[in-house]
């Protein structure tokens, strides 16, 4: 299970940091097409006309007004008998950011930080099943949360090694506190050890996946290397039950402004 101290959905209000994680990737033109509208639908379906991303910039994310609108929203969905249309919407957003790879062999197992012990047992899983010799762990403590001594990546090589991954073949960058540190930090690490790849499985929950495939593969920056998205389940949402508990519908909300943010960014 993750673990209980990991807070709830979480979006900074603080410009400065936006700036310094604004920072920590290089500009460049966009990798793909951002299916941004797919929220908006949502929204619509339920006769709210409010625009998310007109709430966001980089020097204001307003996380106040995109609460309100959750909130909204929220209710809309769980008080009304959901149409075919409205539901159809409400499963895109979930598919949509939960984009999945065939598996194969690759040369390394990347998994971005944060105290879940799913992460861990599932790259673990890859690791025995011989998808790959090592394992990434990223993360030091998260941003948002002040309340762990452990780096995240520490937690996560612990759980592994009890799992029956041997320590030597763990990789373990304790220095990055956000998504995209994790990547940043995590790829120059296996350049400064000249660990060549040419594929990397990337293992990370089912509604991270789309920014973090995103971000490792701006972090990377080279398009001849495959990135190889394996999703390990969330213990409490599914495509079916996320949007039926305000925690579960925040967490997707919130993906899509993050995916807006790292456009305005330049990121991806």
């Amino acid at each position: 299970m993750s673990n209980p101290s990991t807070p709830k959905p979480f979006l900074t209000a603080d410009a400065e940091y936006v700036k310094h994680v604004a920072s920590v990737i290089k500009a460049k033109e966009p990798i793909e097409t951002l299916k941004l509208e797919y929220l908006n639908n949502v929204l619509k379906s339920f006769n709210i006309e409010e625009n998310p991303y007109d709430m966001v910039s980089l020097e204001n994310l307003n996380p106040d007004s995109l609460k309100t609108l959750i909130s909204l929203s929220f209710e809309k969905i769980n008080t009304n008998e959901l149409n075919s249309e409205q539901l159809s919407n409400l499963y895109q957003l979930w598919d949509y950011l939960s984009e999945e790879s065939k598996l194969e062999k690759a040369d390394l197992i990347f998994v971005f930080g944060g105290p879940n012990d799913i992460k861990a047992i599932g790259s673990a899983k890859l690791y025995k099943e011989g998808y790959a010799s090592k394992i990434m762990y990223t993360g030091n403590t998260a941003s948002y949360n002040n309340n762990s001594n452990l780096p995240e990546a520490e937690y996560l090589k612990n759980i592994a090694i009890r799992e029956g991954v041997k320590e030597q073949d763990i990789i373990i960058e304790n220095q990055s506190i956000n998504s995209t540190e994790n990547a940043v930090f995590g790829i120059k690490k296996l350049k400064d050890m000249n660990f060549n790849f040419n594929k990397i499985i990337l293992v990370t929950l089912p509604y991270h996946m789309r920014r973090s495939s995103l971000t490792l593969m701006s972090a990377i920056d080279d398009k001849n290397v495959k990135i190889i998205k394996s999703i390990v389940p969330s213990a409490k949402y599914t495509k079916e039950n996320y949007f039926k508990d305000i925690n579960g519908w925040t967490y997707i909300f919130y993906e899509f402004i993050k995916l807006y943010g790292g456009r305005l960014m330049k990121h991806f």
